[in-house]
């Protein structure tokens, strides 16, 4: 079923992903900061450090990675109806921070 708001990936998917296929964060251990702009955006840690996924409704400070996205590109993002790659070379996914570490996501988003 597709999400239609960022907040149910962070709330439901994500932790259900990370639940039933641990795999997808073996070797990642960093703090990503999303901040997805809009009315249906919001701000979110994700926290992932020895296998244990942690989700925060707010920002901490010194992320290793940002990742920044309006609401609508972030839904059409983990929908998969926009490409990463796409996503990057348009401007409407922005990341900062550690990229050799972002490039470990791969299979988490």
């Amino acid at each position: 079923m597709p999400i239609t708001q960022p907040r149910e990936w962070f709330e439901r998917e994500l932790p259900a992903k990370v639940q039933s296929e641990p795999k997808v964060i073996e070797g990642f251990n960093g703090t990503l900061l999303f901040t997805i702009n809009g009315d249906q955006g919001g701000t979110w840690t994700v926290d992932i450090h020895n296998q244990q996924l942690n989700i925060k409704g707010e920002a901490v400070p010194n992320p290793d990675i940002t990742i920044t996205m309006k609401d609508g590109d972030f839904v059409n993002f983990i929908n998969k109806k926009l490409s990463g790659q796409m996503a990057f070379m348009t401007g409407k996914l922005k990341v900062k921070g550690n990229m050799q570490l972002a490039m470990k996501l791969n299979g988490l988003i």
